[in-house]
């Protein structure tokens, strides 16, 4: 201990930062993507989506125990914020013991700094890198996994030092131990097997050989297939099919435990006791089972028997994994239309699955990013405006990470080429071999880049080594006693133009301590709806944080949630036709249960289709109109949503919308949230009047065909009335907590969202306009709009930004609108510039461009525009803009007299 004491210093001091800078950027509530459904079944000990993370939600459920933050959501987030403080810790004391493998004596100054101080540029790399730090603040399983596996390798290196002494074996079964608990939390760390063979391998040989290092190798597959396959997959299924079989599998390694440790078979042992211990760690998996059978309101694949169980093990409803040689494999119709973009499978992988979605992330950790939307580019190419708010991207570490890891690469090897060989794999297995593995389609529905973190986190060593190598090499050129001055400049100046311009360019967007947007964004589509009502609901995004808010914060458990992606599974239907999670009502559905686990796609022609409506249901609505209460149905033409060739067919989602909206009879409110895609609404569209950010099916169509086919009054008490708290009951009343603070940064997928509440606002301000003239409130709906959602902090795309121009302008509302059009002017100038051939539709620039002149009575400006469009147009069609042209004209010349 003595000898490593400044090493343990320094590591928990590096801990302790780390902590700090996640605590304060950690997101102050619930997150988007899986994050609500991992906090609310951490709450409630239900279960997740396959594979399940039973160990995590044990971790959780801790956490919600304790009184560490002010919610349950902060509670959870926090874990990834304590683990990743310990990942940081762990990657330093790993640094310092390969460092030591070539200097294991340091006495000198320049020896410490070279062995103690180097690795903290390197952990510090590795805590304020992009992929990293985003994964520390929130609840998903990745940080917690990188955790165990840091664990892991550390113990690894600890054993290797202490692998002569027979109560080193304590250090194998507690590596084995680790794993079979990392199993609960995500499969990466079962990863370390072949880092950790490598290193036993090289404990033992001196001497290096094709047949024993083939042997090792062997053995480490095998290991790992024993975990994957064996362990994990093989054993629950036999337990159903033939339960003898694991009986006899566990009495014959109890017996061999037994007669390995009587008759001193060290190896024999420790193996058996190392498969035992993996089995013991994964047995938190029982959990799921054990909590399925409980019914709980978060019940995913329902995994409550042995085969149920299985089957959620192996992800089964989301398909088969691929053979890793078909790279474009998928069937999906946007899948095929990408793959048409490369020659062949092989020109896939390269240049989509390992150069896009590996190394793109690679660069993006140790050389910048670009900015955060969907497919961003390397901070060092040159990035299109939108990327990211300008004041926070590009993310510029000027190469500096990469280039001292690379130089640490080449160092490691020159210096311990064993050791080297060992992390090399780690880096490759967890980088490249993922990409090949995942065999991932295009497009993604978000950045992956959180996979790959255990490849960075192997990058982030050689950062340290490096570091290391470069004030030995700066000792070396310099014999003299001055040589410390510049060991410790080159370890300060490492800190500075390394972690902390990294800290430094990375703090801003990676902070989400004022980031309400999941939280409110869910509350406000909960709270759109009416008591008892049924909301259809399309991804993680506008499901996982309503879960959160119901189970765990109890808000409008009244209203069922029902994905459509998860309509399409017999579990799920069942569980909305059967259970009633907290009270709340089932969802009505008339199809029998043995119905339900038959369905599948069904071939279907386009047609018309009805569903009864009541005298009395027309009343409810308010419907006075007697030829449309004479109908007594209302009817429309429900598509197909599938088609292969000339098959034409719909998807199970769409018979169960279909079933449940004729089954509930109009008693009970049904809505789409505004996030679902028209092509789910089976047909429906003329009968879906927006309230709040939900489209409530009505028994009547939209009367004028109007786009703002809203009921103006819940539209307004949900924009106007802003609780300060919340309501866990039904209150119309939106949140907007921070959408007006610049220091707060937005996600694409919170600034994606804004476009459905100003889309809101407008469509209650053209209501106005339409129905009663209003133009007082017109200008109070936009001036709330802005107020609430500022354009400087949110910024508006720039053509729904001309609508609102037009509409000050259509109401008189002079000066607003010239102050909106003069910071249109810019923007589509540069569209203009980058995309001259851009003339088609009624939004594209030059419309626009010319629209705001004229409107703003700069004649000549909305000439130039059009003589620019000219050149582009077609022949037949060129006079349309020569007279426009003459019209402008003669307005500048009217203007003249």
């Amino acid at each position: 201990m003595s000898k490593y004491k400044i090493n343990y210093i320094i590591a928990f001091v590096l801990f302790l930062v780390s902590f700090v800078v996640y605590a304060l950027t950690v997101q102050p509530s619930v997150p988007f993507w899986d994050c609500g459904e991992f906090i609310a079944v951490s709450y409630s000990l239900g279960v997740p989506h396959p594979p399940g993370a039973p160990f995590f939600i044990i971790l959780g459920r801790i956490a919600t125990l304790l009184p560490i933050a002010e919610n349950i959501a902060k509670r959870v987030n926090l874990i990834s914020a304590f683990v990743s403080a310990l990942t940081v810790m762990f990657l330093y004391l790993i640094t310092v013991r390969l460092i030591l493998r070539w200097k294991p004596e340091p006495r000198t100054l320049v020896d410490k700094l070279a062995v103690y101080g180097a690795p903290i540029v390197g952990a510090l790399t590795l805590a304020f890198s992009d992929t990293f730090w985003f994964n520390a603040v929130e609840a998903e399983v990745y940080a917690t996994s990188l955790f165990l596996m840091s664990f892991a390798i550390w113990l690894g290196m600890v054993w290797f030092e202490k692998a002569d002494k027979i109560e080193s074996d304590r250090l194998i079964l507690l590596i084995a131990y680790v794993i079979g608990l990392s199993i609960g939390v995500h499969l990466l760390s079962i990863l370390t097997i072949f880092t950790l063979a490598l290193i036993v391998y090289f404990r033992f040989r001196e001497r290096i050989d094709l047949k024993s290092f083939t042997i090792m190798g062997v053995i480490a597959v095998g290991i790992f297939f024993l975990i994957y396959k064996v362990i994990i997959f093989w054993i629950p299924s036999m337990l159903d099919d033939m339960p003898a079989v694991p009986l006899i599998i566990a009495i014959a390694v109890s017996y061999g435990i037994y007669y390995a440790y009587q008759h001193r078979k060290r190896i024999l042992f420790t193996f058996l006791m190392g498969v035992f211990l993996v089995f013991l760690g994964y047995t938190t998996y029982a959990l799921i089972i054990i909590r399925a059978n409980d019914r709980p309101a978060i019940n995913e694949n329902a995994p409550d028997n042995l085969v149920a169980f299985v089957k959620y093990l192996e992800r089964e409803q989301y398909g088969e994994q691929p053979s890793p040689f078909k790279r474009r494999w998928s069937q999906e119709p946007t899948h095929q239309e990408n793959y048409q973009k490369y020659s062949s499978d092989w020109d896939f992988f390269i240049r989509y699955q390992l150069n896009h979605m590996y190394l793109r992330y690679f660069l993006w950790n140790f050389v910048g990013r670009a900015g955060d939307i969907q497919d961003a580019p390397v901070a060092f190419i040159k990035a299109e405006s939108g990327w990211g708010k300008a004041s926070e991207f590009p993310n510029k570490y000027f190469a500096l990470p990469l280039l001292v890891g690379l130089f640490g690469l080449y160092y490691h090897y020159r210096k311990d080429w064993k050791m080297f060989l060992s992390y090399l794999a780690l880096f490759i297995v967890t980088g490249l071999g993922l990409a090949v593995y995942l065999n991932m389609p295009e497009p993604q529905p978000r950045e992956r880049d959180y996979v790959f973190v255990g490849s960075f986190f192997a990058f982030a060593i050689w950062v340290g080594i490096g570091v290391s190598g470069l004030i030995e090499l700066v000792a070396e050129a310099i014999k003299t006693e001055i040589r410390k001055v510049y060991a410790i400049a080159v370890l300060g100046v490492s800190i500075f133009v390394v972690p902390f311009n990294m800290l430094v360019q990375n703090w801003d967007d990676h902070d989400r301590s004022g980031n309400y947007v999941p939280w409110d964004y869910s509350y406000n589509l909960l709270q759109s709806c009416e008591k008892d009502a049924i909301l259809f609901t399309n991804g993680d995004n506008d499901t996982f944080p309503l879960w959160y808010l119901q189970v765990v914060e109890g808000v409008r458990r009244d209203v069922r949630v029902v994905n459509l992606s998860l309509l399409n599974t017999d579990w799920y239907i069942l569980q909305l036709k059967h259970e009633e999670p907290y009270g709340a009502k089932k969802v009505p559905i008339s199809l029998s249960d043995n119905i339900i686990r038959r369905l599948g796609l069904v071939q279907w022609e386009p047609r018309d289709v009805s569903i009864p409506v009541s005298r009395e249901v027309y009343e409810k609505f308010g419907i006075k109109d007697t030829s449309i209460i004479n109908q007594g149905k209302i009817t429309f033409r429900m598509p197909n949503t599938i088609q292969f060739g000339e098959i034409k067919a719909i998807r199970v989602q769409d018979i169960m919308v279909r079933d449940i909206i004729e089954t509930n009879k109009w008693e009970r409110p049904i809505y789409f949230a505004v996030t679902v895609s028209p092509d789910n609404f089976i047909g429906l569209d003329e009968y879906l009047r927006m309230e709040g950010l939900a489209y409530r099916v009505v028994p009547f169509k939209n009367p004028k065909g109007s786009p703002t086919f809203i009921h103006e009054d819940i539209m307004r008490q949900c924009l106007f009335n802003e609780p300060e708290g919340f309501y866990r009951e039904p209150r119309y009343g939106f949140k907007f907590r921070n959408l007006d603070n610049p220091n707060v940064h937005f996600f694409e997928t919170d600034r994606n969202l804004m476009q459905n509440y100003r889309n809101a606002f407008l469509k209650l301000a053209i209501y106005y306009y339409e129905n009663n003239r209003d133009t007082s409130k017109v200008v109070e709906v936009l001036d709330r709009m802005e107020s609430k959602i500022p354009n400087d902090v949110l910024p508006m795309d720039y053509r729904l930004r001309y609508d609102v121009a037009r509409l000050y302008e259509i109401v008189g509302a002079r000066d607003k609108f010239m102050k909106i059009a003069k910071e249109i002017e810019p923007i589509a100038l540069e569209q203009i510039n980058r995309d001259p051939m851009n003339i088609y539709g009624e939004y594209n620039p030059y419309v626009i461009l010319v629209n705001l002149y004229e409107m703003m009575g700069e004649y000549q400006k909305a000439i130039d525009i059009l003589n620019r469009v000219l050149v582009y147009y077609p022949q037949q069609y060129q006079h349309l803009i020569k007279d426009r042209i003459a019209r402008l004209q003669a307005k500048i010349n009217e203007n003249k007299r």
